[in-house]
């Protein structure tokens, strides 16, 4: 029989994180083997502060620096098992520069029921700087590899799990669009757009279809902002706004 209260801390959880952490997808190891003469790199980086302890391994393609695979081992509490489960999936296919910017925020947000409702309580944040020390350890094993083009590795998600067109849109003010824009590429586009020391402001919107956004930090020099950076923010912003919205960047302020 189901009790009425569940257990702390498992009652401050979001729903996702519970899943995660009961059904782990990203649990095991990799044999390191950094000194190796081979185009993938096994590397590990381990966290500890005595009462939890945690391993995480990546697999580094040496020719350009992605991140082809990444698992983990836990001890300790639950939190610390879905923060490093969560960061396994958020850095796969990125590069390892770009798995160094990852934040708490992200590994949150990635979580979360619901957009205002954090996935992790305050409690947990012991947890989650734990799971990114690691990933830190792991990264630093690679920071011999160079990166490749960045348009091959454009730091935003490229899955989207839900579409559909906003509700209403047509009888939306100018200013509420623009509000809902600008309310999306915050919460699902520049979390990411950080993890490469950058940023993104939405400028204006045009006839209603157009959107003008200008590119801030790195991603002035980054040729993936006219391309597949450019390319997913436009996928998002169609799947969870409207679906023939056009988004372009402001030439001006990009400098490649």
């Amino acid at each position: 029989m189901k009790p009425f209260i569940e257990p702390y801390p498992w009652a401050a959880y979001s729903r996702l994180l519970t899943q995660r952490i009961l059904n782990p997808k990203n649990g095991g190891s990799f044999a390191e083997n950094s000194g190796a003469m081979q185009e993938m790199r096994v590397v590990s980086g381990k966290s500890t502060d005595g009462f939890n302890t945690l391993y995480l391994y990546l697999i580094v393609d040496e020719t350009d620096g992605i991140l082809a695979d990444a698992k983990f081992q836990a001890l300790g509490e639950s939190a610390l098992i879905g923060a490093a489960d969560t960061i396994c999936s958020i850095i796969l296919r990125k590069n390892h520069e770009q798995a160094r910017h990852l934040t708490a925020d992200l590994i949150d947000r990635k979580m979360r029921d619901f957009d205002h409702v954090p996935a992790f309580p305050l409690s947990a944040a012991h947890h989650l700087n734990l799971a990114l020390e690691a990933l830190d350890a792991a990264c630093e094993k690679c920071v011999d590899i160079a990166i490749a083009d960045p348009s091959y590795s454009p730091p935003v998600p490229s899955e989207i799990t839900s579409k559909g067109e906003y509700p209403e849109w047509n009888l939306l003010s100018h200013e509420e669009r623009l509000d809902l824009i600008r309310k999306v590429i915050a919460e699902e586009v520049q979390p990411y757009i950080e993890m490469d020391a950058g940023g993104i402001e939405v400028q204006e919107l045009k006839e209603g279809r157009e959107v003008l956004i200008a590119y801030q930090g790195a991603c002035t020099t980054c040729p993936s902002s006219t391309g597949a950076t450019l390319s997913a923010i436009q996928e998002i912003l169609r799947a969870r706004v409207l679906p023939d919205l056009v988004v372009k960047p402001d030439l001006s302020l990009l400098s490649f």
